[in-house]
């Protein structure tokens, strides 16, 4: 116990480290590198909507210009900072939050435009999202891999590389997913949680609390349903304690991390960051009077623009898609494993309760937030593919050595 303590410890403060160097170093380079590119990147911005819609009018396609404008102009550095240490850490007076994009977008606008950075974006999400896809039908089979691609690509994933406020969530998703499927294959006997600590710590750094839930909910299923297969017994009540235990790490490394700029920013800036950080969390919790909160629209808000998309209703294909794979499944005469299906289905579930507990922020922002029930859909054909003994090809492996031995 006091060794895996000291693991996650360890790599807290070489993170943190290497975070608070990272923006330090990134801000090195001077505004005049970044003056051609910042321009050219303004103008384009502002040739478009605010929140431009490019398909169907729907919702589920809007595009958060309003925040990619102001993660540009954060990366023009202000004139009346005197060091570098209060520059990044105040981020222009946006010291919530750490910024860690700038560490990827200052050096990338000394070279390309707003416009090229979307293009170069939308390749590496795209090639991210093949390897995922690739390596997820290899080591858990067909029907979580077509999950995964359709609870993913619901998110309206062709627009998720034009916005650089959605960009930073999927690929760290992806990298996660890539490093799950091949460490799985090598058997590397990695502890999950400290993946998934890391991977806290980095949707934190990076992300402006898009969608950070998908990082945990669709690695967290991936982790339970290769142990599943990988165990002989398997027990309900051991899957909901490594539920717990991974969601404690990941959680664990995203409030640390958090708590780490304001500790830090608050050292070094003078003021008192925790103030400012918790008074904006109880408003995204609870609202104002300004902007009350209406839990149940808030719920219909999220479902109808992630399983609806304004009148386009591709759920009607979804739900074809599952009572394919239902029947397929219960016509199959072999032992359905209900055990872990009963827990991937519970994973599913998480989107309701961060909306439940985040519903000021999740009513006002509501076209992108809806975005974390990709967790929930891709609980549902896990289930189906773990309910299914022979669908991961490792189990079938395995079944058949045990068979010839």
């Amino acid at each position: 116990m006091k060794r895996n303590m000291m693991k996650y410890i360890r790599t807290f403060l070489i993170i943190i480290t290497f975070f608070s160097l990272g923006m330090i170093i990134t801000y090195l380079i001077p505004n005049r590198c970044l003056n051609d590119h910042y321009h050219k990147s303004i103008n384009q911005i502002e040739k478009e909507d605010t929140y431009a819609s490019f398909l169907f009018g729907s919702d589920a396609s809007v595009m958060d210009n309003f925040t990619d404008k102001m993660m540009i102009d954060t990366a023009m550095i202000s004139e009346n900072y005197h060091d570098l240490f209060t520059a990044a850490f105040d981020n222009n007076g946006y010291p919530r939050y750490w910024n860690g994009y700038l560490m990827t977008l200052r050096p990338a606008l000394t070279q390309f435009s707003y416009q090229q950075i979307r293009y170069i974006n939308m390749i590496v999400l795209l090639l991210l999202f093949c390897f995922s896809f690739s390596d997820i039908r290899s080591e858990f089979g067909s029907v979580m891999a077509f999950g995964f691609a359709v609870s993913v690509t619901m998110c309206f994933l062709v627009f998720i590389a034009e916005s650089l406020q959605y960009f930073s969530v999927f690929t760290i998703l992806f990298f996660e997913i890539i490093f799950i499927c091949r460490s799985a294959k090598r058997e590397m006997g990695i502890d999950p949680g400290i993946p998934l600590f890391i991977a806290g710590m980095a949707v934190n750094f990076f992300d402006l609390l898009t969608a950070p839930l998908i990082t945990l909910g669709i690695p967290l299923i991936l982790i339970l349903s290769r142990k599943a297969a990988d165990k002989d017994s398997y027990h309900f009540g051991e899957m909901i304690k490594d539920m717990t235990l991974l969601s404690v790490s990941w959680g664990a490394g995203y409030a640390l991390c958090w708590a780490a700029k304001w500790a830090a920013g608050s050292l070094i800036l003078g003021n008192n960051i925790f103030s400012d950080a918790l008074n904006t969390a109880k408003f995204r919790i609870e609202g104002n009077e300004a902007y009350p909160v209406d839990r149940i629209m808030m719920l219909k808000l999220n479902a109808n623009t992630y399983y609806f998309a304004k009148g386009h209703k591709p759920f009607a294909l979804i739900a074809f898609s599952i009572l394919i794979l239902l029947a397929d499944l219960f016509c199959s005469h072999k032992k359905i494993r209900t055990g872990i299906s009963a827990a991937t289905l519970l994973i599913g579930v998480l989107p309701y309760f961060w909306y439940l507990i985040f519903s000021n922020h999740s009513q006002l922002h509501y076209f992108y937030t809806y975005r974390i029930q990709s967790v929930t859909l891709f609980a549902v054909f896990a289930a189906i593919s773990n309910a299914h003994e022979t669908d991961h090809k490792w189990f079938a492996e395995k079944t058949d050595r045990l068979k010839s031995s």
